[in-house]
């Protein structure tokens, strides 16, 4: 009887799972506004992405300036992002590379596992590591100045956000839901606090400081930390902008929210299905790229609305920089439209 009953059950989650249709973003023919083409190229397809930085099949790299010339990576490196006008460049045995502006080697050392984000300032090397521990390290001299295991992170977002320095403190985004600040003097641990406590996918995906305010961002969660007191804002989020006096979020449910730095609601837009792949603002529009091959515009007060066909589904790496989108081996910039 048990036995039985258990495969009825085991029967009725595979029904309901065939039988649940997924559901796309599907604009009407009269809600499309015209057909929106790539511009430009790549030298060759992007193979890896971090949060400030892509890499080429060729070994050409993309930081958040645009296309780096006179750069390449090695086949085993992945290029994390141009830093106080240094590249960083990590590989998968754990040795990481910063190369100045010159392509003189500053820094070369066997860590012991990978990096997946980075920041410099001046002499000091700003690291967060795979095993969800952070770094600080001096450039000149190769001293580590802190090492130090935040937590532990059993799966995490591609997307990691980088430490940021704020006067004398690093604020380093951690893969488990924290953000641990530390002197940059030293090393010493200054404060930690929870941004949000999810078992799984919980890394800072954007972190940000503006004044005596800092934002940090999960999936789940944007968190304001002033000295007025912090602030939540409970969404689930797929992306964010900060341009000025506004935080943009785009939601994992196809909403896109326009809030204040107080984490006030300022507008709400709803794309029914949307699944947001990126955005950026260029010449007064905020343009969303819709993972189905669309391109929505509204402007920055999420007015109005255009909608463009765009060259079919977005199923592999891309990155935004600037005005530009890059995906494969193309590029859109919104700004030469």
């Amino acid at each position: 009887m048990k036995k039985t009953l258990i495969f009825t059950l085991l029967l009725s989650f595979l029904f309901l799972g065939c039988s649940t249709k997924r559901q796309y973003f599907e604009p009407s023919d009269e809600n499309i506004t015209g057909d929106m083409k790539f511009n430009g190229s790549l030298p060759s397809e992007i193979v890896a992405v971090s949060k400030d930085g892509a890499t080429l099949k060729d070994g050409e790299v993309i930081s958040k300036n645009g296309l780096v010339k006179n750069f390449k990576v090695l086949k085993s490196e992945k290029f994390l992002g141009e830093y106080d006008g240094n590249f960083v460049v990590t590989d998968i045995n754990g040795t990481l590379k910063v190369v100045g502006s010159t392509g003189a080697v500053k820094f070369e050392k066997a860590l012991g596992r990978q990096a997946l984000s980075a920041n410099i300032r001046g002499d000091d090397l700003a690291l967060v590591m795979s095993d969800d521990s952070i770094m600080l390290i001096k450039l000149s001299s190769g001293a580590v100045v802190l090492d130090h295991k935040v937590g532990d992170a059993f799966a995490i977002d591609s997307r990691v956000a980088s430490p940021i320095f704020i006067n004398q403190l690093i604020a380093y985004p951690a893969l488990d839901g924290l953000v641990s600040i530390a002197e940059n003097v030293g090393g010493r641990s200054a404060r930690d606090f929870v941004v949000s406590n999810q078992p799984f996918f919980n890394n800072i995906i954007a972190l940000e400081n503006k004044g005596d305010n800092l934002y940090a961002v999960t999936a789940t969660r944007l968190m304001l930390v002033s000295p007025a007191g912090n602030k939540n804002h409970n969404v689930d989020i797929k992306d964010v902008i900060f341009s000025g006096d506004r935080i943009y979020l785009f939601l994992k449910d196809g909403r896109v929210e326009l809030l204040d730095r107080g984490l006030n609601l300022i507008k709400s837009r709803k794309f029914t299905f949307a699944q947001f792949s990126g955005a950026l603002l260029s010449g007064g529009y905020l343009y969303i790229i819709e993972r189905n091959g669309y391109v929505i515009r509204v402007d920055e007060n999420l007015e109005g609305q255009a909608i463009y066909e765009l060259n079919g589904e977005f199923d592999d790496k891309s990155f935004i920089a600037g005005s530009s989108f890059y995906y494969g081996d193309k590029i859109l910039n919104f700004d030469a439209r």
